[in-house]
């Protein structure tokens, strides 16, 4: 038997049973669609059967929460957040992103000049939770530390502990900008040290909730009357 003989001629489906099998694949997408779809995503059930299945309460049923979303920037740190869909279907809520306060904000600013060598700290007193946005610029780098100290400290720290959060104490900086959760109450700010060669004059500005203010300055601590409330 020759070669060409040998091969197996395989014919495709027929025009007529292709068409067949598109109306059985439409037909059987239309009766899932009227039957269990319609039912169950959307409480609508015109042949009754999403009533005899059990289905027409799937609609009505509250969606689960989503877990906590980790939502961060290059900028800044990361933060979680939890979306909660509703049952009406409206605008989901947002949890983890808003923090009542019994008070209203202060408004602090003050300029702070340091001789050579010299260093100050300036901390708000702040309760766990509460927010503050600042803003600081040094005509000259300055060597700093962003650092806070609890008041209740852990088991077995000493009176020294304090918990660091942002930190330059090699090439110095001359401004720096941000916004602030305090992670605890607590004394929560900075420490500054010249170390440029010659006096430096820093602008501090913040804006935030916290009800007094620590100055440190050559181990003389000095607290501060907070500034009124903005009007």
């Amino acid at each position: 038997m020759s070669e060409a003989n040998s091969v197996a001629v395989m014919e495709g489906p027929s025009k007529q049973q292709v068409v067949k099998a598109t109306c059985i694949a439409a037909l059987v997408a239309a009766v899932i669609f009227f039957t269990v779809v319609l039912p169950a995503e959307y409480g609508k059930d015109p042949l009754h059967t999403g009533a005899a299945l059990g289905l027409m309460n799937l609609s009505k049923a509250a969606p689960e929460p989503v877990a906590p979303v980790a939502v961060s920037t290059e900028a800044g740190p990361t933060t979680f957040t939890v979306i909660q869909p509703t049952k009406e279907g409206d605008a989901p809520i947002i949890k983890g992103v808003y923090v009542p306060q019994p008070n209203g904000y202060k408004v602090d600013s003050r300029e702070l000049k340091l001789g050579l060598g010299e260093g100050m700290e300036i901390k708000y007193h702040m309760v766990g939770g509460a927010g503050m946005v600042y803003s600081w610029t040094a005509d000259r780098k300055v060597l700093f530390e962003f650092h806070g100290e609890p008041d209740v400290k852990p088991k077995n720290a000493g009176e020294d502990y304090f918990e660091s959060y942002q930190k330059d104490d090699t090439v110095g900086a001359t401004e720096s900008h941000g916004t602030f959760t305090a992670p605890s109450t607590g004394i929560q700010g900075w420490f500054w040290d010249n170390e440029s060669g010659a006096p430096v004059t820093i602008k501090l500005t913040t804006a935030g909730f916290y009800d007094y203010i620590l100055q440190n300055k050559d181990d003389v601590k000095t607290r501060l009357a907070p500034p009124a409330d903005p009007k």
